[in-house]
């Protein structure tokens, strides 16, 4: 089908979703995207949509090997008051989220919203007053907390200190100076202190490795001590994650990044993506790098994890504890003001 049809046809879309983002008349609106990304229609809708709110709309293509490293691309970024982000450059570290690019906007004030899944979770996973709600109330319990606790059916018993580390929320909107977000998504998360990890952490069959996008198919058990993950051990899932991790030939490669739970209802854990980490009652807790902050409230993570690779686990039939309050148990949220 013709591009244009494709891109009309997603206006109006886009037009709600930057009304929530406050899109206002007369601000710069940065689309950035390149090549290789998979869905040509969003840019276009995008840039009508902004259009249509009377924003002065520009696309910056980067090639398809982007580092982010540029002078120019640093300085569009930085010189938007709204940033949409529809690229699958860098590789490697996980997303733009963890570029200099995307630290610098937030710093200087712009919003930065992440577009890149499906049709199909954009629509079925439109910001949501409930999923605003308990996002928030929990990334407010996440930021006061100072220990995670992660245990599960699996075998997973782990603990994970955060003193002085924010806790974030997603909800799908960026609509503060300094606020990034993704749209779709609804989690919860910090970064835990990078030498903190201790215990067992078990991947069962049907969980979902999405750092190589797929399903598990066999357990993995992998020790963690003083942060790193120290031994992995299982079948064919657990050879191929520790052949993965170690091709970045980087010891903090081994480090975990962050760590939460999904608090969007509508979620489908049969698709593989933001349903999986936004999966309502769902546990994240992921691998690699973690640099990535923002100044506005319950947004970013503030970690120290520089390495290249970036690796998200998110798994059900798993408990979280904050401290020693039971967030989630078994799958489900326990709190009032978390359901």
């Amino acid at each position: 089908m013709d591009i244009s049809l494709s891109a009309s046809d997603l206006v109006h879309l886009f037009v709600d979703e930057l009304r929530l983002c406050k899109v206002a008349a007369g601000e710069d609106v940065l689309v950035f995207t390149d090549p290789a990304f998979p869905h040509a229609a969003y840019p276009p809708a995008a840039f009508a949509a902004a259009k249509v709110l009377g924003a002065n709309p520009y696309i910056l293509v980067a090639n398809s090997e982007d580092s982010f490293a540029s002078h120019l691309c640093r300085s569009a970024w930085r010189s938007a008051q709204m940033v949409l982000g529809m690229s699958t450059v860098p590789r490697g570290i996980g997303s733009w989220m963890y570029t200099d690019a995307c630290n610098d906007a937030l710093a200087a004030g712009a919003r930065v919203l992440m577009v890149q899944e499906p049709l199909g979770p954009l629509r079925r996973m439109k910001p949501d007053p409930a999923v605003m709600r308990r996002t928030l109330a929990g990334a407010q319990r996440m930021e006061k907390a100072r220990e995670m606790r992660v245990a599960s059916r699996a075998g997973s018993d782990f603990t994970l200190r955060k003193d002085g580390r924010k806790g974030a929320g997603q909800w799908g909107v960026a609509d503060a100076p300094g606020r990034w977000d993704h749209w779709p998504s609804g989690l919860v998360g910090c970064a835990p202190l990078e030498d903190s990890a201790e215990g067992r952490y078990v991947i069962a069959p049907g969980d979902v490795l999405l750092g190589q996008w797929r399903f598990a198919m066999s357990e993995i058990e992998m020790t963690l001590h003083e942060g790193r993950i120290t031994e992995i051990r299982g079948g064919p899932d657990a050879t191929l994650l520790r052949d993965y991790l170690a091709s970045f030939d980087d010891p903090d490669a081994f480090r975990l990044s962050h760590a939460g739970w999904g608090t969007d209802h509508r979620a489908d854990w049969r698709q593989l993506g933001m349903d999986s980490e936004s999966f309502y009652g769902s546990v994240m807790v992921s691998l690699g790098r973690n640099l990535f902050d923002a100044p506005a409230p319950h947004c970013g993570l503030g970690g120290a994890n520089a390495s290249p690779a970036h690796y998200d686990i998110c798994c059900r039939g798993a408990s979280l504890w904050l401290d020693d309050d039971l967030i989630v148990d078994d799958g489900r949220l326990v709190p009032a003001d978390l359901r």
